[in-house]
């Protein structure tokens, strides 16, 4: 029987560290009706939700969605965004997010519902070298054991429509480390939200972290650098410059075809702020 929420900690609770739940790519009974209960609630806003580019999934001999890869989405504008690759792609392999340790504890239902879903590695407000050793091992084991480690990798200040925030080098570590190719999932129409809002989710084919680097037009190393070595961060920022722009015409397709022509009402904008 599962247990109950567990009453509010004082001060500003955060998840711990690590990962919560198995790294397994075998999605759970509470992870396939929540992916259901998301497609009643975007029918409900009758959301118009776009998928295209499937058939750029990494894929085992039998044809069939196969794991161990990186799903990298963006631009990341709105609370959404996770929800469209997880109610979108397909529901094994599963995938493990990055997320907010404070914004996932806010209260004891969310808690209560992340242990329940598991596939969750919390990134706490206060990090430092051990916290960032444990995200990295954390996403290795996800990758080796064949699941998806999905992330959005921007940081930095706001930016306009059609454009990406600067990258994040921690998807080059994780890259680096693990040897996993980068698949962009790219978003249109996640901001502002609005009842009947289009929304295009797009699927760019597999990138490796070699041609990525690559893209500055300096030598790329044969061997993978030394963990925590000085040019192992500088190859990470290269990996993490290279997938900025390399999704950069993506990202403004995404936005120009998916934003309302002038002129129209939208109904029910405070969906862009519900969960903040």
């Amino acid at each position: 029987m599962p247990r109950a929420p567990e009453p509010d900690p004082p001060g500003n609770p955060e998840l711990p560290p690590g990962l919560i739940g198995e790294a397994s790519p075998r999605p759970g009974v509470a992870y396939r009706l929540l992916r259901l209960a998301w497609h009643v609630v975007a029918f409900l806003l009758r959301f118009d939700v776009e998928v295209s580019g499937l058939e750029h999934l990494p894929r085992g001999a039998d044809g069939r969605p196969a794991g161990g890869w990186i799903a990298a989405g963006l631009p990341h504008r709105t609370w959404i965004d996770p929800f469209l690759p997880w109610g979108w792609l397909p529901a094994e392999p599963r995938l493990v997010f990055f997320g907010d340790s404070r914004t996932m504890a806010r209260s004891p239902f969310r808690r209560w519902v992340v242990r329940r879903v598991g596939g969750i590695l919390p990134i706490p407000s206060h990090g430092g070298p051990r916290s960032f050793a444990t995200h990295l091992a954390a996403a290795g084991e996800v990758l080796r054991a064949g699941a998806v480690f999905c992330l959005f990798p921007e940081s930095g200040f706001p930016v306009p429509g059609g454009t990406a925030r600067q990258i994040s080098p921690g998807i080059g570590y994780i890259a680096l480390r693990s040897g996993a190719p980068i698949v962009p999932l790219i978003i249109g129409g996640n901001d502002p939200l609005y009842l009947r809002r289009r929304i295009a989710m797009r699927v760019g084919e597999p990138l490796a972290w070699r041609d990525l680097a690559a893209l500055d037009g300096e030598p790329v190393p044969e061997a993978v650098p030394e963990p925590g070595s000085g040019e192992e961060r500088r190859l990470a920022r290269r990996v993490a410059a290279g997938f900025h722009a390399c999704t950069a015409a993506a990202v403004m397709r995404a936005h120009e075809d998916t934003e309302p022509p002038p002129g129209a009402r939208l109904r029910g904008t405070r969906l862009t702020h519900l969960f903040r």
